[in-house]
Order: structure tokens, then C-alpha cells, then sequence
């Protein structure tokens, strides 16, 4: 990685570090989002409604990997910014190759068991027998490219915990173009359904690991990575698992609950299950800017508190804060009015249309305490605490939610329970995450308020 392209976030003027730092992951993050409706978009445009409705069904089942990969590269991204703001390279080289080694034995080890049990997710699913073919083809390639999914995630964490916010995004816009691409190729012309969505996100996937692999293992000399020669280190293995698996059971919570919410989405009319699914996707968009500059603030923390740099970490956290706020608010006035041609762009049915934009509407809500979640929860991850953040993820986003639509559903039986479902988890998160956050000591020893 060359020198030039990192940003010392211990260093300089903290609102300009932060923005330089933060634009490339939130341009990533559009292309990330492009990336997982094109599926959606060519599924859509080129075949049907059903179709449509078979991938929007299976999307609780492929968020599960994304969620997990994602909490688990949390903790690279933990160690490798304390290191580095420490001026520990010897360390950062272990828990890159740490990383490596654990990254690829998980990665194979998920795909093993989502292939065995995907007849076993998809009954829990209640996916309806018009559609199963089709979701069950989709399913089985799509989770070909979780693997490669988590290596690439690990590499990206690597490179923003190192300063470099830029390269990820270059080829998450090479991967996105990509998979554009071959799916236009496979499904439009060369017809072959919803499988060739899937292959194309697939071969996208591990073209963008390849890349993402090379381009860490050209680090400095200091901490240059031989694949051949690669030394896990037990101690490193024990905190990436001490960091690594509240984050990643959260995460792993949290997309069960969300399976469990698509098993009763499932029971309504293929109209409703696609509207749902459209507008879960377009609400990906809003959370963009919270989720990037939780990102951002987990990597400033880290490097600041590595540095002992106190005073800066509480200034950096609340122009975090302030700058995912104010982009959210934003976004989310812009999606609330032009919510229906967002949703017609997936499909023109109607029904879907209706259906979708009613779930953005009510989506937006809950946009600014989710934004508290998000930022509040990085920053704590950034000082080592994942404890916390999966505490309060998991009792609002799963236990709540859970209770809220299955007892809800048995005393009413309507679409308006699951409409609510998610803005109620995700304000509840945002409150609780805002009053640990300023209410809590380890926050106040941790000296991030």
C-alpha cells in the first residue's frame, strides 16, 4: 500500500482527516449498494415478478454470511488500528497474518454449512412452492461467493484501519461494474435466469478478493505478507476471537431475527414479499452515511487511543456524530418523497410499488436514533468494547422485534406489523445506544465522553 494514500488520523486538522478519510468508504458503500440491488434491478427488468419475489425471499438467508463476515472483520479492524496507532508494525504484520489464516478457515467452513442446511432455511423460510425452484437455484451459487466475501472483507478493514480509505472503493466500483455487467450478459441475453444473477455476483466476488489479497500483501517492508509463510500467532487468534464473536454473534443475531421476520413476510402475496424486499434495498441507501462513518469512527478511536490521544478521540466522536446526522437527514427526506419511482425502478407492478414505498416511509422514522446506534456502537468497538453494542443490538433488533411481530401477528394478523417492525428495533437500538453511551462508566474510563 503506498505511503501516500494513508491518512494519519492521530494527526492534523480532525473535521478535514475525517472527511478525507470518510468519502472514499461512503463512494464504496454507494457501489456496495449498487452492488446488492443489481441482482435485484436485472432480476426485475429482464425476468418477473416471481422471480423478483424468489430472490427478495431468500435475502434473510444471504444476509446472514454478510453479517457475520462483517462483525468478524470487525475485529481485524480493531487490532490493526490500535497497532498501528501504537507504532507497533511487528503486531500488525501477526494480525494481518492471523487474520488471513482464521478469515479463510471461517469462510470455508460457513460456505460448507449453508450448502447443507440451505433445504433446511429455505422450509423454515416458509418460501411458497411457486417460487422455491427459483430461490433454491439462486441460493445454492450465490453462497459459492461468501468465502471469497469474507476475505475481501478482512483485506478492506486492513486497508481503512491502515489510513487507506481509497483503494477498497476502487475495486468495490471495479467488482460492482463487473457484476453489472455479466448479469446483463447472463440473464439478458444469455437467459439464464435467476442462476445467472447469482454467478455473476459470484465471479464479481472473487475477482475482488484476488485484488484486494495482492494489494495487502505489497505493504512496506516492515510488515510485508508472505501467503507461503504465513505464522498465525495463538495470542492474536484468542483476541480476534475475544473481539471477533460478539460482533460477529450480533451480527449473526440480528440476521436470524430478520429470517424469522421474512418467514412471516413469506405467508403474504408475492407482491408484498418483492415490495418488502425492494424496500429493505433502498433503505440500505440511507444507512450509507451512518455506517460509514461508524467505520470511519471505529478506525479513529482505534488509532487515537492506540496514540493516547484522548481529547482527540472526544472531538473526532462528535463530529462523527454530527456529520452522520446531518447526511441522513438528508438522504432520508429525499427517499420518503421520491419513494415510489425508487421502487417502480425494480418493478412496475402496482401492488409492489405500493407496498414498498408504504415500508420506506415508515423506514425513515427511525433513521436518526439508528444513526446514534451506529456511530455510538463504532466508537466503542474502536475502544474494545464489542460487550456492549451486541447486548443492546441483540435485545432490540432480535428479542424485541421478535416478540413484537409474532405476538403481534397472532392478535393481528396484517401487513402493518411487519411494516413497524424494523423502525421499532432500530429506534429502540439507537435510544439504548445513546444513553449507555452517556450513562455508562466504562465509557467515561475509556475516556470517550
Amino acid at each position: 500500500m503506498a505511503q501516500e494514500k494513508r491518512i494519519d488520523l492521530t494527526e492534523g486538522p480532525i473535521g478535514k482527516q475525517l472527511m478525507r478519510f470518510v468519502w472514499p468508504i461512503i463512494i464504496a458503500n454507494v457501489f456496495q449498494q449498487i452492488y446488492n440491488i443489481t441482482n435485484s434491478l436485472i432480476v426485475g427488468n429482464y425476468i418477473d415478478t416471481e422471480a423478483l419475489s424468489a430472490v427478495s425471499a431468500t435475502n434473510s438467508i444471504t444476509i446472514i454470511t454478510q453479517y457475520f463476515y462483517f462483525g468478524f472483520s470487525t475485529a481485524t479492524s480493531i487490532l490493526v488500528a490500535n497497532y498501528y496507532g501504537a507504532g507497533r508494525k511487528d503486531k500488525v504484520k501477526k494480525a494481518i497474518e492471523t487474520s488471513f489464516m482464521v478469515g479463510i478457515t471461517v469462510g470455508i467452513l460457513f460456505f460448507g454449512l449453508l450448502e447443507f442446511f440451505t433445504p433446511l432455511l429455505m422450509r423454515i423460510s416458509n418460501i411458497d412452492a411457486s417460487i422455491y425452484q427459483n430461490a433454491e437455484r439462486y441460493l445454492r451459487v450465490y453462497v459459492i461467493g461468501d468465502t471469497p466475501m469474507m476475505i475481501y472483507n478482512i483485506c478492506f478493514f486492513i486497508m481503512r484501519s491502515m489510513g487507506d480509505s481509497r483503494t477498497p472503493t476502487w475495486y468495490l466500483i471495479i467488482s460492482c461494474l463487473i457484476n453489472l455487467a455479466l448479469g446483463i450478459v447472463f440473464v439478458g441475453f444469455m437467459h439464464m435466469g435467476v442462476i445467472g444473477v447469482a454467478l455473476a455476483t459470484t465471479i464479481a466476488q472473487l475477482i475482488i478478493a484476488v485484488m484486494a489479497v495482492a494489494r495487502v500483501l505489497k505493504l512496506d517492508e516492515e510488515i510485508k505478507i508472505d501467503l507461503l509463510h504465513m505464522k498465525p500467532d495463538a495470542s492474536m487468534i484468542r483476541s480476534m476471537f475475544t473481539l471477533g464473536i460478539p460482533a460477529a454473534l450480533q451480527n449473526i443475531l440480528i440476521a436470524l431475527s430478520e429470517f424469522t421476520v421474512q418467514s412471516y413476510i413469506n405467508m403474504f402475496s408475492n407482491e408484498f414479499i418483492a415490495g418488502i424486499g425492494v424496500a429493505s434495498k433502498v433503505s440500505l441507501w440511507v444507512h450509507m452515511p451512518m455506517h460509514a462513518v461508524s467505520t470511519v469512527a471505529t478506525s479513529y478511536v482505534g488509532q487515537n487511543l492506540g496514540a493516547g490521544k484522548y481529547e482527540r478521540v472526544k472531538e473526532g466522536i462528535r463530529f462523527c456524530l454530527r456529520l452522520a446526522m446531518g447526511m441522513t437527514v438528508i438522504l432520508a427526506a429525499i427517499f420518503c418523497v421520491f419513494a415510489p419511482f425508487m421502487i417502480s425502478l425494480f418493478d412496475r407492478n402496482p401492488e409492489v410499488i405500493r407496498y414498498g414505498t408504504i415500508q420506506t416511509r415508515l423506514n425513515a422514522l427511525s433513521y436518526i436514533p439508528l444513526t446514534w446506534s451506529h456511530i455510538y456502537n463504532g466508537c466503542c468497538r474502536g475502544a474494545g468494547n464489542v460487550k456492549a453494542p451486541m447486548i443492546i443490538a441483540v435485545f432490540s433488533q432480535c428479542i424485541v422485534r421478535f416478540i413484537f411481530v409474532t405476538v403481534g401477528l397472532k392478535l393481528c394478523f396484517s401487513e402493518i406489523i411487519l411494516y413497524l417492525s424494523a423502525p421499532l428495533a432500530w429506534s429502540l437500538a439507537g435510544t439504548l445506544a445513546l444513553i449507555y453511551f452517556y450513562t455508562s462508566k466504562w465509557v467515561k474510563d475509556a475516556q470517550l465522553r
